[in-house]
């Protein structure tokens, strides 16, 4: 009998197979927490675009030690740690670099010579009436005829380039949905010489130059402070 029918012979059942290594096939779930903490990662990128979007990050980094925390308890039944290391990785890239750019900007971000003032605070100096007249308070009043630098939103117009003057507001609530807006949350900005500015839709813009506290009222319009702008941004 020929090689060839000698191996026909043989029963299936007894023929040698190369074995497979062991867990060469295993599956071991992934906590719903590993893709999450990697989603959040990626959008924490957005925080060298805006300081509030620092929380995403935050989130990321918070969520991905949770589910490493998550993977090492389980003592090798969930799988998924380099994913959530990557997250991890990512998130702290984002958090950090998002922070230290926000805080370079932030110390760089004020011409020579201004005085940083929040919209915020300056909104809450409210003026009252005095023996029948209207009077700052001298909060607001100390302020006039210093350089100062502030932080607003433009109130939308028809006109939406070459601008030389226009109202900033202290948020885009008031610009866009809540319609007139307060006295105390706005300022004339006159942009001088030949500068002229185009108008930037809920963007928050940065205004320097001389302010000017005094009650004027125009058209039927009643206004505290003025600027007269040399620097936008």
């Amino acid at each position: 009998m020929s090689q060839a029918a000698t191996n026909l012979a043989v029963p299936v059942e007894s023929r040698t197979f190369e074995a497979t290594a062991p867990g060469e096939f295993d599956y071991r779930p992934v906590p719903v927490l590993a893709p999450l903490s990697l989603f959040l990662a990626v959008c924490a990128s957005a925080s060298f675009l805006s300081v509030y979007a620092l929380a995403i990050g935050v989130a990321a980094v918070i969520t991905s030690v949770c589910c490493l925390v998550q993977i090492r308890r389980s003592t090798g039944e969930l799988g998924g740690r380099k994913l959530t290391l990557s997250a991890f990785g990512l998130a702290m890239l984002f958090s950090v670099g998002g922070s230290s750019w926000h805080g370079y900007v932030y110390a760089t971000e004020v011409p020579e010579g201004a005085e940083r003032v929040s919209f915020s605070w300056l909104a809450k100096q409210a003026p009252y009436y005095e023996n029948g007249q209207l009077r700052l308070a001298d909060a607001a009043l100390d302020l006039d005829g210093k350089h100062v630098f502030i932080k607003g939103y433009m109130y939308p117009t028809r006109q939406t380039t070459d601008l030389t003057t226009f109202l900033l507001l202290k948020d885009t609530g008031q610009c866009c949905f809540g319609g007139q807006p307060k006295e105390t949350d706005m300022i004339v900005v006159e942009m001088q010489g030949d500068k002229t500015v185009d108008h930037k839709e809920m963007t928050l813009v940065s205004v320097a130059g001389t302010l000017r506290a005094n009650p004027v009222m125009k058209d039927g319009q009643l206004t505290l402070y003025r600027l007269e702008a040399n620097h936008f941004r």
